[in-house]
């Protein structure tokens, strides 16, 4: 075989047979599916079993449950093909995935071939993809130059759309505590032997939006600084690779500066009190890493394209968008008693759609 497929297993049964299907109909047939699965406590075993029964290509492992980082640093040592993939059994992808991936890492005889991908939410819509770039070789040389894009299209944060090296790929390992962005930590540390880089345009990998999953789905400080955790990695990392430059620094102060509205975002929506909140906005708002990315920005002018938040206090921001939500109420509540007419004039002079 010449290839490893890499999936972690947990409490996913629902999903597991739109997977394994997807899998069997790969284009792109001389691989091993290794399906590692972390304690599941519904019938995701059995399920993977049922599967492996009916293609010799699929080999399952049970294993106690060893949480995120745990699970991906023991399927490194089952690894003996000359590359490696992974997909994520919840998602699905396109037959082709493995040949477009494996056809442009050997093309080329580069160390990590990243295609596009897709969005979904749980009902279905797209909201949104990696963006396309053509059929790109970016040398170790280039590295330099490229690595901003690379990390401001996100093509960086994860392991699935991509092929690599095993023999890169296998000295890795995350620290066990990671909860949060592993993928990331695990591709800046690839970052450090590999030659090359092939970007391809095709969108063959379909990653779903489970809340249960999502980033989003964690509120409050402690969520805050696990994402801090990982954009000081990417830092720490370029910079020692020597890939600093100031483009990236401005990508790396982007992605905190975005994160603290994403997490604040849930924050409001939590069912916290607010004294609770206002502490957990304030520590956030108020953190080294963030205000230094807060001043940076502030001096070179840089617009984002989201409204970034200064340094403040939490119950001083709480209230103002308390008393805002109030206003909108009260808007929408005058609204509503008004006539047909009415409505759509007021929408019409505020570029509403109706």
């Amino acid at each position: 075989m010449k290839l490893t497929v890499i999936v972690t297993v947990y409490n996913i049964a629902e999903y597991l047979p739109r997977f394994f299907e997807a899998m069997r109909s790969q284009t792109f047939e001389d691989y091993v599916l290794l399906v590692l699965d972390d304690g599941s406590e519904d019938n995701s075993l059995e399920v993977c079993r049922s599967f492996e029964k009916q293609d010799s290509r699929i080999r399952v492992i049970p294993c106690e449950h060893l949480g995120i980082a745990g699970i991906k640093n023991r399927a490194m040592e089952y690894i003996e093909t000359e590359y490696t993939a992974y997909v994520d059994g919840d998602d699905y992808v396109e037959p082709g995935y493995l040949e477009h991936l494996m056809t442009a890492i050997e093309k080329y005889g580069a160390d990590l071939s990243i295609s596009r991908v897709r969005y979904h939410m749980e009902s279905g819509y797209v909201e949104g993809e990696f963006k396309a770039r053509g059929e790109m070789l970016i040398p170790r040389e280039d590295f330099l130059e490229k690595l901003p894009m690379l990390l401001d299209d996100r093509r960086l944060n994860y392991v699935y759309g991509k092929a690599y090296r095993s023999s890169i790929l296998k000295k890795i390992r995350v620290e066990s505590d990671v909860r949060q962005g592993m993928d990331t930590m695990i591709n800046f540390m690839y970052l450090e032997s590999a030659r090359s880089i092939v970007l391809i345009d095709d969108p063959d990998y379909h990653y779903i939006r489970y809340s249960s999953r999502s980033i989003t789905s964690y509120s409050g400080e402690d969520a805050y600084l696990r994402i801090l955790r990982i954009n000081r990695f990417v830092y720490d990392k370029s910079l020692a690779y020597g890939f600093m430059t100031d483009e990236l620094q401005k990508i790396i102060d982007k992605r905190i500066l975005q994160s603290a509205i994403w997490v604040i975002e849930k924050i409001l929506l939590s069912s916290a009190s607010d004294e609770k909140k206002a502490e957990q906005i304030t520590a956030i708002l108020n953190n080294e890493y963030y205000v230094e990315s807060f001043e940076r920005q502030k001096e070179c002018g840089e617009e984002f394209g989201f409204k970034i938040l200064p340094p403040q206090d939490g119950a001083g921001y709480l209230k103002a968008q308390n008393r805002k939500k109030q206003t909108q109420q009260k808007k929408a509540k005058i609204l509503k008693a008004c006539p047909a007419p009415l409505v759509r004039m007021y929408h019409k002079m505020k570029g509403i759609e109706e």
